[in-house]
This record gives structure tokens, C-alpha cells and sequence, in this order.
């Protein structure tokens, strides 16, 4: 599961990460504590010019035959295993509605005695963005203003994450991000092999102050490692 996230890498390094060209200029709040229906940068490839774009993006993807700017049902993560037959997923898979949200790292919290639970944030072991998974869709409200929402691909923990809890974002290694945007052609057999738990040592693991637990909390105070 991913259910909060950090993101507060510039815009302009995002783009120098993922190769974009132009570099992108969009403004985006630093997310601290970044939660479920908040906006959040993500990639995707334009069909017409067949560059990477960086566009704002609501967390909770809405498919498009849903009633209203909310499902019924949370869509803020799909299980890699499940997503090609789950109606809110299927729609956005097969028409290759694919994206990579880019991640300073997501946070997951361990249970203590007592019933109190400890967050940590976990992050790429070498500094870079987290290339995470995700799928994106599109939606005409009655206004006629278009929605574009965005789910979080999820996989079976790897021995790190594992710790905390049996689901982890899927995390791409660098050189699977032009095949996973649909810059390099792949049958789906490839793209589902794509869809797997990131080598452990990727990745690191602190605990951070428990008041992170509050979304309300936001600032670099209530992500250094305690």
C-alpha cells in the first residue's frame, strides 16, 4: 500500500532526472506529506509530439464512466496482480494509460506496543527520485472542466518493506521508464514483468516524527529521521 508520499525535489530537477526536454515549468507546493486527492507532477508521454510532459494530477484516479469527481471505492493504489481485470483500471490499462509519478519517497508505519504506530519514510538508497508505476485517466465533468486523476501501482513487499507491510509501491529501475511510458514497444507480458518489488538494497528506511501520522502536519520538521 502507499498511501502518503514526499515530493519536494524542483520542478526543473525533475526534469533533469527523466530526461525531459524542454525542461518542465509548472508550479507545484512541496508535499511534505502528500496525501490522497491532493495534486501531485507526474510523467506521461504525449501521443502528438512523443516527448515526456509533467502535468498536475489528482492522487485517487476517477474512471471515466464514475458518477461525480469521487468513486464509490478507493483508487488510490491498484495491485499489480489485479488491475488489468478491476473495472476502475482496466480501462485506463488497455488504452496504455501509463505514467511515472516521481518520489523524494513514500512513508509506511510499524505497529508499537501499545497501539501506537512509528511512521518511516522510505527513500532511494542513492538520492535519486523514486520512479514509481502508476496509471493515469481522464474525465469530463458536467461543467465541461477535464479531471485527470492518477493511481499508485502496487506489488508484494520486498524483504525491506516487508518490515512494515506486504504491499510497496512498484519502483522502476531507470532504464524500464522509456518502455513502461510507451516510448519503446512491449507486449504486456513485459510491461507485467515490469510490475515486481525493487531490490531491497534500492532502497532505505528511517523512522520520522510520529506527528507525520497528522496530514495536517507538513514540513521538512516532521521528516527528519529520528
Amino acid at each position: 500500500m502507499c498511501g502518503r508520499a514526499k515530493l519536494v525535489t524542483e520542478c526543473i530537477e525533475i526534469g533533469l532526472q527523466f530526461l525531459m526536454a524542454p525542461p518542465p515549468a509548472i508550479n507545484f507546493p512541496p508535499r511534505w506529506n502528500g496525501a490522497p486527492t491532493e495534486d501531485f507532477p507526474v510523467i506521461r508521454r504525449n501521443p502528438d509530439t512523443g516527448r515526456r510532459s509533467l502535468n498536475l494530477l489528482r492522487w485517487g484516479l476517477v474512471p471515466n464512466w464514475a458518477i461525480g469527481e469521487k468513486p464509490a471505492f478507493s483508487t488510490i493504489n491498484a495491485k499489480a496482480e489485479t488491475l488489468r481485470d478491476k473495472p476502475a483500471f482496466r480501462g485506463a490499462w488497455r488504452a496504455g494509460r501509463r505514467c511515472i509519478i516521481p518520489l523524494d519517497g513514500f512513508y509506511e508505519w510499524k505497529k508499537q506496543p501499545g497501539g501506537k504506530k512509528q511512521p518511516y519514510l522510505i527513500a532511494r538508497a542513492d538520492g535519486r527520485l523514486m520512479a514509481v508505476a502508476g496509471l493515469w485517466e481522464s474525465k469530463r465533468l458536467e461543467g465541461g472542466e477535464i479531471l485527470r486523476t492518477f493511481t499508485i501501482i502496487t506489488t508484494a513487499a520486498n524483504a525491506l518493506v516487508a518490515q512494515l507491510h506486504d504491499r510497496m509501491p512498484v519502483i522502476l529501475a531507470p532504464e524500464d521508464v522509456s518502455m513502461w511510458l510507451g516510448e519503446v514497444e512491449a507486449t504486456e507480458e513485459q510491461l507485467a514483468a515490469l510490475m515486481r518489488p525493487c531490490p531491497p538494497e534500492w532502497l532505505t528506511m528511517v523512522p520520522v516524527d510520529p506527528r507525520m501520522s497528522n496530514v495536517r502536519n507538513q514540513g521538512p520538521e516532521f521528516c527528519r529521521p529520528i
